[in-house]
């Protein structure tokens, strides 16, 4: 159930943070109520959602793959690209990228995901320009579609929506889509479940906030279509944020949206 992978998201951060329940609870909801969340028994209303999620620091433009790919015969270099990925450390692993002797153990078949990390990095450390070039290098690296190559795309139409650059961001999210309801069973990677989060924030940076919540619905089902829960738990805390700052009030109560996307009443308060 997806309530559960969000219970066990908000416990993992939660201890990873060193946190008692109380502490993460205190100002937001009852402890009682937490532990039920983290238990997977109900669904948190969006407001509580939102508080927990922005509390335990995991924002809306941070992500995690659930998969990472090697770029190097170094077992010790590939932990150490992924540890600086899952913390978020972007400076670190952009130094750590370009340093000689991380570059001298790549691999021939693994610079796709060498530049794309580093792409990933300048992206997050606000260099638009020299993220577009690393990118359209992990592109060249294959004419086959790879998970890569669709999230390089995908990256690429978040830069374009981030300048505000509709028809780019449209055509480079349509390629990273293309065909990829049609993809095997057998060749399916978890990761590309990011592409729909990926896509959904970006129109929500184009304040496309009809398009973003449909998408995320598309995310939802094509994860449980693929018997996935990977980012289950941002997809939800997106569509949160989204029904929370909708101004047009088209979703006259937040429970509403989240009934329709889980078929299951949310709980506010216990």
């Amino acid at each position: 159930m997806d309530k559960k992978q969000i219970g066990l998201t908000l416990k993992q951060q939660r201890k990873r943070l060193g946190w008692t329940q109380k502490e993460l609870a205190k100002g937001i909801c009852s402890q009682a109520l937490l532990s039920h969340l983290e238990a997977g028994d109900y669904m948190p209303a969006a407001h509580i959602f939102i508080a927990l999620y922005q509390k335990l620091g995991l924002t809306e433009s941070l992500m995690t793959l659930e998969t990472y790919f090697p770029i190097s015969n170094t077992p010790a270099l590939n932990d150490k690209c992924e540890l600086l990925c899952r913390a978020h450390h972007y400076a670190a692993l952009k130094t750590f990228l370009l340093a000689d002797e991380t570059i001298d153990t790549i691999r021939d078949t693994d610079f796709q995901a060498y530049y794309y990390y580093l792409g990933v990095a300048q992206i997050q450390l606000g260099d638009p320009l020299a993220a577009k070039v690393h990118l359209k290098l992990a592109l060249a690296e294959t004419e086959k579609v790879t998970a890569i190559s669709r999230l390089s795309l995908a990256c690429l139409g978040g830069i374009a929506a981030q300048a505000q650059q509709v028809k780019q961001a449209t055509d480079y999210f349509d390629q990273a889509f293309d065909l990829l309801n049609e993809t095997a069973d057998s060749r399916y990677d978890e990761n590309v479940n990011a592409l729909f989060y990926i896509k959904a924030y970006s129109q929500k940076l184009l304040k496309q906030n009809t398009d973003a919540l449909n998408t995320l619905e598309e995310g939802i089902t094509f994860s449980a279509n693929h018997h996935s829960h990977y980012m289950i738990s941002n997809f939800y805390y997106l569509a949160a944020l989204l029904v929370d700052a909708d101004i047009s009030k088209q979703y006259q109560h937040n429970s509403q949206l989240f009934e329709a996307l889980y078929h299951e009443k949310v709980f506010d308060n216990i």
